[in-house]
């Protein structure tokens, strides 16, 4: 398990690291887009992998999790070409429909994927502790691959799209020599295609069954999708905001990187931080403080901008490794795990789906106001709600303190 496990982190860490992220409003800009658009390509983005994330996710049930992650990372190379010729909206939107089913096919089976891998082994209760070791690696991947594409746009636009369909691939080859997992359906090629149909859209009315009857499911998954959306208009408006305020290309791609060291440094010691603080205090310090960071930031001097950069840095650390074994904590049937989590990443991409045109419509400058917002809102509605709340358990679902503080060297961050 040591040798897969070293593996997985490594596709982490490639598999979601694009080069192009902190240059392509510059780049879509360059090619005639302008803010407006680059928020409706978004909401295609969204709108793709609300479509495909059920199908997916209940295909990477059903032929195995390791063979979705390698589709997906083939599906971002095919994004990154098309984008690198693009010239017109329809040609970026094809590119941003690629890219979505990417993600769709990646997102919840790889989680899935290391949550099996440790639970088939008798180590399942490890699992938080290695998604945010897993969750620190991919930040860090950001944080370098960020800093070597925005060198490379200062000599053209699109090489960091060249440069992410290169980390993509290797993606693919780390997922293709990875242990295979096991499939959820073990005889699928003598079953003929009505019966594996009908089979199919039974696993996946199941699965909704699972989040109707989940009360604390259900609110983990809402509580993701605020946050998440306020995490997703990170990427959206630094790059108009930072531009506003005299930063060049090269400046925006280090402080993108910089913003993901520190969530990385922030994602390793996310065990830590729940056995310290408790999942109920994480849960509204990240949301509380990302939505008051947005309203904040049209209001503050140059030298107060950073602070407030820093406080989504670490809210977008504490992200992934905070929500995700709430949710996993929350799913009984693993054989669903996978398109359960994709109808957690449903909700969230619906949600920014819907609020990014209309932040588009206004402008770069009233899209923070609307964001923190949303922030605030789904802040109250959540509270009304949090006797729901899974996090209300902190005692139970706190990571132990022998499993914060053990370190195998075949398994912890430091030695892979």
């Amino acid at each position: 398990m040591a040798r897969d496990l070293r593996l997985f982190y490594v596709f982490r860490l490639l598999a979601t690291s694009y080069l192009w992220v902190p240059i392509f409003f510059f780049f879509m800009e360059s090619r005639g887009l302008g803010f407006d658009d680059v928020m409706i390509l978004g909401s295609i983005y969204a709108g793709t992998i609300i479509l495909v994330e059920v199908p997916t996710g209940a295909l990477a049930d059903r032929i195995g999790r390791r063979h979705s992650m390698m589709a997906g990372s083939l599906a971002m190379v095919a994004s990154c070409l098309v984008a690198y010729q693009a010239y017109t909206f329809a040609e970026f939107a094809v590119s941003q429909v690629l890219a979505a089913v990417s993600l769709a096919l990646v997102s919840g089976a790889d989680s899935a994927y290391l949550f099996d891998m440790l639970n088939d082994n008798g180590r399942g209760a490890e699992y938080a502790r290695h998604e945010s070791s897993s969750s620190a690696w991919h930040q860090a991947g950001n944080a370098a691959l960020y800093t070597v594409g925005g060198l490379l746009a200062t000599y053209n636009l699109a090489w960091p799209y060249l440069g992410t369909a290169i980390v993509s691939g290797a993606a693919f080859f780390v997922a293709f020599t990875m242990r295979g997992d096991r499939a959820t359906v073990t005889q699928r090629d003598a079953q003929p295609m009505r019966a594996e149909l009908a089979a199919y859209v039974r696993h996946m009315v199941a699965s909704l069954g699972d989040v109707r009857r989940g009360r604390s499911l259900a609110w983990v998954m809402a509580y993701s999708a605020v946050a998440f959306v306020l995490v997703k208009a990170m990427m959206y408006v630094y790059q108009p905001y930072l531009k506003g305020r005299g930063f060049g290309i090269a400046e925006t791609a280090l402080i993108y990187a910089g913003v993901h060291l520190v969530a990385a440094f922030v994602a390793r010691r996310v065990p830590n931080l729940r056995q310290a603080f408790g999942d109920h205090s994480l849960v509204w310090g990240l949301l509380g403080g990302l939505a008051l960071s947005f309203l904040l930031l049209n209001q503050v001097r140059s030298e107060w901008v950073m602070l407030l950069l820093l406080i989504q840095a670490v809210s977008l650390g504490l992200y992934s490794p905070l929500v995700k074994p709430l949710l996993n904590a929350e799913i009984k049937d693993s054989d669903r795990r996978a398109t359960v989590l994709s109808l957690e990443s449903i909700s969230r991409r619906l949600c920014i789906g819907i609020v990014g045109p209309i932040a588009g419509f206004y402008g770069e400058y009233l899209a923070l106001y609307i964001f923190g917002a949303v922030g605030l809102v789904g802040f109250g509605l959540l509270w009304l709600t949090s006797a729901h709340s899974p996090a209300k358990r902190d005692a139970s679902l706190r990571v132990p303190t022998a499993t914060v503080e053990e370190s195998s060297t075949s398994t912890s961050l430091e030695h892979l």
